[in-house]
């Protein structure tokens, strides 16, 4: 009974997460909380990063299941993008957030795994970017991501000490 449970409780989170990724959970029940509009670019290396996965994480504001996922976008060609947590581009909550991005290598696409081509930089246990959503329009300030070409885990020195 016990393996059957935790089976279950596995293809039930795994039916979760793929309605989050396709963005059937949208079409939920009637949310009580009200986005704020959420725009920024993303540079890299200067130059307009297209295709970054842009994520927000709440550190003080409403997460699931009081929104139907974490605010999100993806960069257009220039960079831009407009978070999006129940339509497409309304925003995000009012509240703090962690900025998480990741930036799939299209050219390695083959492989099992895309890599990252910001290694890690901005993931949930190296980013260092956080934001507070008020009332009203957020622009925010350009993130400007310098070329890496090491990993956060490969720096030397002692982990969040340098």
């Amino acid at each position: 009974m016990t393996v059957y449970c935790k089976n279950l409780i596995g293809v039930s989170l795994f039916a979760v997460s793929l309605a989050w990724m396709s963005g059937c959970a949208q079409d939920g029940p009637n949310w009580k909380i009200d986005p704020q509009p959420v725009s920024g670019q993303v540079l890299y290396d200067g130059k307009p990063a297209s295709g970054v996965y842009v994520g927000m994480m709440p550190i003080d504001a409403p997460m699931p299941p009081a929104i139907p996922g974490n605010p999100k976008a993806i960069t257009d060609d220039q960079g831009n993008f407009k978070i999006t947590t129940f339509k497409d581009g309304d925003g995000a909550c009012e509240g703090k957030y962690l900025i998480l991005m990741t930036w799939p290598d299209k050219s390695k696409e083959a492989e099992e795994i895309v890599p990252d081509k910001l290694l890690g930089w901005y993931d949930a246990a190296n980013s260092q970017l956080n934001v507070k959503i008020v009332k009203g329009p957020n622009v925010l300030p350009t993130i400007k991501c310098p070329p890496r070409t090491i990993s956060p885990a490969q720096m030397p020195g002692i982990p969040g000490r340098n």
